[in-house]
């Protein structure tokens, strides 16, 4: 009889997803409850902290730890059951986006909320609660949640459903792995009746006819988002194509039933059916770095006519949704310097003058996003919600090897920190890369964070779990 060898601690570079911070860790992999559960011991016998990360799709440094220990749990990453009868699946932390959705589809289910990557992990969406398209109907990834098992640092295992401790549920869910690490997730799915969708492109001339469709449009569409083109200015400035997206009702899209082959929902590897996407972001990085994007956006603009006026057209899921992995490695197109993306979340009332003067502002900086995206949303039960009766706008911005110019695009999204959170906006942790201490309790309210700070050393009073992102903001 054979045993197996525990892993071991491996020295390695680890980044956010838009490497522009990280650095050097010590990384383990642990592929049970019970080897986080030694590695917890191990880590606080020395004194030290871990950082806990899944699949590393976080733009900022939510899940590095900069010299520090860090936790991988992309190998926990099996979906342990689905019931067809219900819909509810039961995976790991480490089962992605995509795994979820290969179970799901072939029983006639799709994920409730979905993020623009299949990449992202369970654990990784919970602890972020993460979004989608439809935020603005089915609410958050942690409203998908019917349970979870935690590990806590003290090394005991809690099963958690909002009516068992409703205070650790909507605590731990958004909490950035600040609290525990979960080891076991029960997420809802919900039925579809095709595995495809009804797409359709529409072109809005500025930001307020954007901001105006989202209002319109949120009452009956199943999806709603807007690409925008930043680079716009005058009578064009915040112009975009809103993408609309709604199911098929039962019996409506007979040959769909088809595309509930896992296989017909991923996204095609090649470009035309010939061209490998893997070859397509040194072509991206040519039009950053030669400053070409603003051409690209007005030709992308254009072309939104003709979407248009093809529209509704068809699409799977998986077409729809994961835009982002359209192209494998795109990030890589922002290098040496990396990306950061900065995503104010705006209530409506101050929507249309805040995210006007956050692009004009990026513009007059000579920072200039090469992608926006403006999407509705809701609020949400969670104690660290960055969710607002409003409207999100993420701007991916190429971030420079000058330390000059890295240094003026921080000054610039902490101005425009300020004005978002005068207004009473938030922001996502998944996305974030630059906000000071001094923000944690703006963005929350001080009756949340001190909440917050008290399950924190009720839960893991040796403050063993911390990342970059979490002593950034002093929690």
């Amino acid at each position: 009889m054979t045993t197996m060898t525990a892993p071991a601690w491996r020295d390695e570079k680890v980044l956010g997803f838009g490497m522009a911070v990280g650095g050097p860790a010590s990384v383990l992999r642990p592929t049970t409850a019970e080897q986080i559960a030694d590695a917890f011991a191990e880590v606080k016998k020395s004194g030290g902290s871990v950082a806990l990360r899944g699949a590393g799709c976080s733009y900022g440094d939510a899940a590095t730890a900069v010299n520090g220990k860090v936790l991988d749990l992309t190998r926990m990453n099996r979906v342990l059951g689905f019931d067809p009868l219900t819909g509810v699946a039961t995976v790991e932390p480490g089962a992605t986006v995509r795994d979820l959705w290969r179970t799901s589809i072939q029983f006639g289910y799709w994920p409730k909320v979905v993020s623009g990557t299949m990449a992202v992990s369970m654990g990784g969406a919970a602890a972020m609660n993460i979004h989608g398209k439809n935020n603005y109907t089915l609410g958050s990834f942690g409203e998908c949640v019917r349970s979870f098992d935690l590990l806590t640092p003290r090394g005991e295992l809690v099963h958690v459903t909002r009516e068992s401790d409703p205070e650790l549920f909507h605590a731990a869910i958004s909490g950035f792995g600040m609290l525990g690490c979960f080891t076991r997730f029960e997420i809802e799915t919900k039925r579809v009746h095709s595995g495809r969708l009804k797409v359709w492109g529409i072109v809005a001339d500025d930001l307020e006819h954007n901001l105006r469709l989202l209002e319109e449009l949120r009452s009956e569409a199943d999806y709603l988002v807007s690409w925008l083109d930043l680079h716009a200015k005058g009578k064009g400035l915040g112009r975009g194509i809103m993408h609309r997206a709604d199911q098929f009702h039962s019996g409506e899209d007979p040959e769909g039933l088809r595309f509930c082959e896992p296989a017909l929902q991923d996204v095609p590897p090649n470009l035309f059916g010939v061209v490998p996407k893997g070859w397509l972001w040194p072509g991206m990085w040519g039009a950053v770095h030669l400053g070409q994007v603003g051409l690209v956006n007005a030709l992308k603009f254009k072309a939104g006519s003709k979407e248009q006026r093809h529209s509704p057209y068809i699409q799977s899921h998986g077409a729809f949704h994961f835009l982002l992995d359209y192209v494998p490695r795109w990030q890589w197109m922002t290098k040496p310097g990396g990306l950061i993306q900065f995503q104010p979340f705006v209530p409506k009332a101050e929507g249309a003058r805040v995210l006007r003067t956050l692009i004009e502002k990026c513009q007059a900086a000579g920072h200039v996003p090469y992608l926006g995206v403006l999407k509705r949303h809701r609020p949400d039960p969670f104690l660290m919600s960055y969710a607002v009766d409003g409207y999100s706008m993420a701007m991916d911005i190429a971030v420079s090897s000058r330390k000059s110019r890295r240094a003026s695009l921080w000054q610039l999204c902490r101005e425009m920190a300020e004005i978002v959170l005068d207004a009473g906006g938030r922001f996502y942790y998944a996305k974030d890369a630059v906000l000071l201490d001094s923000s944690f309790e703006r963005v929350h309210g001080s009756e949340a964070v001190a909440k917050f700070r008290a399950l924190k050393q009720k839960w893991d009073p040796d403050r063993l779990l911390q990342t970059d992102l979490s002593r950034r903001l002093g929690v």
